[in-house]
């Protein structure tokens, strides 16, 4: 089977919440159709289980993007089955970190999308969890999408020199978000701002490249836990942002070195100062150009969607 003959099914979230947000099931749609595939994109939540069987009828592949809370009208186990029974192959995908965080650890297993065929999370480092669990599990290293893939262009009405962008749930991310937080507005002062503390302060699509293209630096991290990153690693690298983030297992491998970004260790914040302190505008600009050839190389939708179709489909 070539990618152009291949048709997919994606259950998903599309648009929700218009040009405001940035989706990442959108991307995977972009994704799908840079690889030639004919793609047919429902909604999942409050949809009957019937109409998506017959939505999926005839299909290669039937792709779920989860969404927590956003659930179908009926028995989502059986339906997977006999959509799987005509042989359609049904896989699942979520960006979450699950083990380590037992409000998602519950939901392992014990919701109808864990049962696909094949499940694909960010979560890389607990693959015998998974599978004590009944899940046929797959580490999906997070992409990005390439609507807003490449430089931005500086805001000057942009003072901060350091930004975070993201919000902090001490249940998820633990006291080191906190800590890099108070660091950076120790270090920075007024010049350091951070994006996404609230709803109202959040920014998205090309404010967001243009916003990293005016400050010199992006700090981040992610929770802690081995083969797993948030896609702010993505998200950032791939827009031009010169970013700092904690040293993680697995990171190497994916082609996310020192060469492309600034990796500290968790917790040593000094070592962002000092290696900043050793960047002048060229290094720091081949830098955010190797980060940005990085993704665009190897961490684009496509390029994950590709995978998970080698990996499933016969």
């Amino acid at each position: 089977m070539t990618s152009r003959e291949l048709r997919l099914v994606l259950l998903g979230a599309p648009g929700i919440g218009g040009e405001a947000f940035e989706r990442w099931h959108d991307d995977v749609v972009d994704g799908a159709h840079e690889l030639g595939w004919k793609v047919d994109f429902l909604r999942v939540r409050d949809v009957p289980a019937e109409d998506i069987e017959r939505a999926a009828k005839g299909a290669d592949m039937l792709l779920w993007l989860r969404t927590h809370s956003h659930n179908l009208v009926g028995d989502g186990y059986s339906m997977l089955r006999r959509i799987e029974a005509a042989g359609t192959v049904t896989v699942g995908l979520h960006l979450d970190l699950y083990w380590g965080i037992p409000a998602r650890e519950r939901r392992v297993g014990n919701e109808p999308w864990w049962t696909a065929q094949h499940v694909f999370t960010a979560d890389g480092g607990n693959q015998a969890k998974f599978t004590a669990r009944g899940v046929n599990h797959h580490w999906c290293p997070p992409p990005f999408g390439t609507r807003f893939l490449g430089y931005g262009t500086p805001d000057p009405t942009v003072r901060a020199r350091a930004v975070f962008v993201g919000g902090y749930v001490r249940s998820i991310h633990g006291d080191h978000r906190a800590q890099l937080l108070a660091w950076g507005r120790r270090k920075w002062g007024r010049d350091f701002l951070h994006i996404g503390s609230t709803s109202r302060t959040r920014l998205y699509h090309r404010k967001l490249n243009n916003l990293y293209a005016s400050v010199d630096v992006v700090l981040g991290d992610s929770a802690p836990a081995p083969h797993y990153w948030s896609d702010r690693v993505p998200r950032t690298l791939g827009r031009g942002g010169l970013f700092a983030y904690p040293r993680t297992p697995g990171l190497e491998e994916q082609g996310f070195t020192d060469d492309v970004m600034i990796l500290y260790d968790r917790g040593r914040y000094a070592q962002i100062g000092a290696q900043l302190a050793g960047m002048d505008a060229a290094a720091r600009r081949r830098m955010t150009d190797a980060a940005i050839t990085l993704v665009s190389e190897r961490h684009l939708w496509r390029h994950r969607l590709a995978e998970i179709a080698r990996t499933v489909l016969p």
